[in-house]
């Protein structure tokens, strides 16, 4: 019969229709051989092959093989493909095609992966077939699956082709594995969850720091166990030494698939080019056990809020004895202030008379306190209580009562040796609200801020859970608990410390904040001639900024990154200025910082942490630097002075004249310091800090909060020493409770560092190099070092707290003007 010249084509179309179409039991009955005569003469053999038998064979472009292969369909087997060629070039290459029941895969020889040192390729790839589930109602007792192998290349090329039965595919509980993964030769098993499990842990060791990649999938065909297929539905982690992934049955109710590749370099990992090639053959251990049944799950974070409960036991305990020891006031000694109170004016039992009557605003008098009195047409004062209701208006904010009631405030603030009533001499109703304003600006702050930081927090919290990368946040996951959404539930649960011990100061400070009004209406003297002004606002202020830190540091731990480490140490930088701030007031009443100054400064703190994140450079340091340093300086002259200082032009020649006249007075008089006390603070302070300056300078260490916090806690410790040591140095008592409370500190703050230092993960590196640092739970198999470290830091800051608040009870019954200022 005549040919006409579009049969060849024809004949090619009908056999690659019949081989896609065509039944696999169908091939069964095909020749052994079926030779399609054209002028390329395109030979395609089929093999009946089996299991366990290498086959080395020799293709080119006309001819083709087709293995067709039976094996036995048994659940903890699956069949594991390996072909392998070295005569093979980049222009024509195998192309092997497997086709399954349920799916079809192909690859090529050789088999290029691009990466970021190059293009790498593999003469070698093995590929495990994805089995069939036994379960399914059609599932047949013998499974078949058909390779072809096919190429373009001229020339005859040699290969090799084996499929092997893994009699090992199904994993078990608490059983190890060792197993060898290259780039070209991904491994994957199964594993179905007991009846009583509900979660499990794959825990991954490996000997050799080489880039790999372990992921999760659905029991689903086909299975991604190549690198780039990978990024497709799975839970996945990039990882060198150690991995850790845990997996729910409530995710994966049929179980799942556990892939192993290794990457062909280790840029994701590193971000390290390797131009060396070389055989990467990864050694790994692996096993899977069972995390926490529900009731150790509800037993270990109920007994964490059983533990904080105490204290609010413990708190009661001491407030009680509190009470009890303090009993009656003692006979009060001899105020000067108020006898000479009592000369100016007469002993009248108002004691709202000022020490100086000064001069007259719209027809009042304001005394040395800001009460504003009347003078009446007999030329007598009236007290407050007279006051015209539509005068009561008038903002004290408006007036600086100090400045109004004397017209220089150097008579005081710059004597040589002060005492608490020289800097207590302003209204206390004024100051009290001062301090009170602390409290209501940052929850304002905190309201704005929080706000957009758990927005921000949920949405990395669902992108995770999305995409299932777990190299978007750096979790110890050999520790990682999960609840609901959350991935690492207990490192979230465990800043309840912070929160609960914070609620808990607030109490402590509203009964001392009651107990000082009841003394005060049984005792008004006390209010203006004994003891140290009590102004409660800055202590409300620390127990909700300990909330806070609490509330911050759970949200950094839903997604721990760079970038979100700022919500855990904004509020760390709020309580450290804080406490400094009450420790200056308790001795310097008049002259703190409003609250707008200080959050004024927080507000630079946290922009310079921010810059820092994405700017890091030798630039951004200078000029923080400098900043630092210059403020240290300004801060330090403002404290030496008493706030009697200012920052302006005429400062040099003020320098200029102030070290002219201890020249004339005395070469000596230039290094006699006016206040010792407070040069001896300032000079200790300013040291530590030009020092932590030079160290970041010079470092430029990445953890550039963790930096500027250790400045602030630098401070705050110096500071709280030094008050300490003048207490004791001028005969003031430490009481049995705040001494307690000091060893409780130290204790605690020990050991908080201990835990601190223990990394379990760190975000200043690759999310693959952090899991090196990925530690089994410590406490209750659900607690690690780092859940430790918040339980024991938000003890010691509470403790730390306690201490301020109790430190200067001795001073209570004392005379004002007997209390020294340093």
């Amino acid at each position: 019969m005549e040919r006409k010249p579009g049969d060849s084509l024809l004949y090619v179309v009908l056999f690659v229709t019949l081989f896609i179409h065509y039944p696999v039991h169908g091939l069964i009955q095909m020749p052994r051989s079926l030779r399609l005569k054209d002028e390329h003469q395109v030979h395609t053999e089929v093999i009946e092959a089996s299991c366990d038998h290498l086959y080395r064979e020799s293709t080119n472009r006309t001819l083709e093989f087709i293995y067709h292969f039976v094996h036995a369909n048994e659940s903890s087997k699956a069949v594991r493909i390996s072909v392998d060629t070295k005569e093979v070039t980049q222009e024509h290459p195998i192309l092997f095609v497997v086709r399954q029941q349920k799916s079809v895969s192909s690859w090529q020889l050789p088999h290029f992966i691009d990466t970021a040192s190059g293009i790498r390729a593999y003469h070698r790839v093995r590929r495990t077939l994805c089995p069939e589930d036994l379960e399914v109602s059609n599932a047949s007792e013998e499974l078949e699956f058909v390779v072809g192998v096919s190429t373009s290349d001229p020339r005859n090329v040699s290969f090799t082709i084996e499929a092997t039965k893994i009699d090992d595919f199904l994993i078990k509980l608490d059983e190890e594995r060792n197993i060898i993964v290259s780039p070209s030769e991904p491994e994957f098993y199964q594993y179905v969850f007991d009846e009583n499990v509900t979660a499990v842990l794959v825990n991954v060791t490996s000997p050799d720091d080489l880039c790999m990649t372990v992921s999760v999938q659905n029991l689903t065909c086909p299975s991604f166990g190549r690198d780039e297929e990978m990024r497709y539905d799975s839970i996945r982690q990039t990882a060198l030494d150690r991995s850790g992934l845990t997996i729910t049955k409530e995710k994966f109710p049929n179980g799942f698939y556990l892939v192993f590749s290794v990457k062909a370099d280790d840029y994701e990992c590193s971000g390290k080019k390797d131009q060396q090639v070389y055989m990467r053959r990864k050694r790994i251990m692996f096993r899977i056990t069972e995390k926490l049944k529900p009731s150790q799950f509800y037993t270990a974070t109920l007994g964490v809020i059983g533990i904080f409960m105490l204290f609010y036991i413990l708190g009661v305990f001491i407030w009680i004895v509190h009470c009890i020891t303090s009993g009656p006031a003692p006979p009060l000694e001899r105020s000067l202030l108020e006898a000479e109170d009592s000369q100016r004016y007469g002993t009248a039992s108002s004691l709202d008379r000022p020490i100086f009557p000064v001069r007259s605003y719209e027809g009042r008098l304001i005394d040395s306190f800001g009460s504003r009195r009347h003078i009446t047409a007999s030329g007598s004062v009236s007290g407050n209580n007279e006051i015209d209701s539509k005068e009561s208006s008038l903002n004290e904010e408006e007036i600086d009562m100090l400045e109004d009631a004397y017209l220089d405030k150097d008579v005081f603030r710059t004597k040589t040796f002060l005492y608490v009533s020289d800097l207590a001499r302003k209204d206390h109703k004024f100051l009290s609200k001062r301090f009170y304003s602390y409290i209501w600006q940052l929850l304002t702050l905190s309201t704005f801020y929080a706000l957009p930081v758990i927005q921000l927090v949920i949405t990395y919290q669902k992108v995770l859970n999305d995409t299932g990368d777990q190299d978007l946040c750096y979790y110890n996951f050999l520790c990682a608990h999960p609840f609901g959404k959350l991935t690492d539930f207990n490192h979230v649960f465990s800043n309840v410390g912070y929160v609960m011990l914070g609620i808990l100061f607030c109490i402590l400070v509203f009964f001392r904040d009651v107990k000082h009004k009841h003394m005060r209406e049984k005792n008004n003297k006390l209010e203006k001639y004994y003891g140290i002004p009590q102004f409660y606002g800055l202590f409300y202020a620390m127990g909700v900024s300990l909330i806070l830190e609490g509330v911050m540091s759970a949200c950094y731990h839903i997604c721990p990154t760079h970038a979100n480490y700022q919500f855990d140490t904004t509020f760390m930088y709020v309580i450290a200025i804080l406490c400094m701030l009450k420790i200056y007031q308790t001795r310097h009443p008049d002259i703190v910082a409003t609250a707008q100054a200080s959050f004024g400064i927080l507000a630079f703190v946290v922009i310079a942490g921010v810059i820092s994140v994405y700017e890091s450079s030798i630039y951004f340091w200078v000029i923080y630097t400098i900043l630092h340093l210059m403020g240290c300086l300004a801060l330090s002259a403002s404290i030496y002075y008493m706030g009697r200082w200012k920052l302006d032009f005429g400062i040099f020649k003020r320098i200029y004249l102030t070290w002219l006249n201890d020249i004339r007075a005395g070469f000596s008089h230039c290094f006699r310091p006016m206040y010792p006390d407070r040069m001896i603070l300032l000079a200790i302070g300013n040291l530590f800090n030009w020092a932590l300056a030079a160290y970041g300078l010079h470092t430029q260490p990445p953890d550039f909060a963790s930096y500027q916090l250790a400045i602030f806690i630098t401070n705050l410790m110096l500071y709280t020493l030094f008050y300490i040591v003048m207490k004791i140095r001028y005969g003031e008592t430490v009481l049995v409770q705040p001494l307690i409370y000091i060893c409780l500190s130290l204790v605690s703050w020990g050991a908080s560092f201990y835990f601190f230092i223990i990394k379990a993960a760190t975000w200043r590196m690759s999310a693959a190099e952090s899991r090196h640092y990925n530690q089994e739970c410590l406490i209750l198999n659900f607690y690690d070092y780092h859940d430790v470290w918040h339980f024991l830091s938000a003890s010691s800051m509470f403790f730390s707290f306690m201490i301020l608040l109790s430190l200067d009870d001795d001073q209570v019954y004392r005379p004002r003007d007997k209390i020294p200022v340093f």
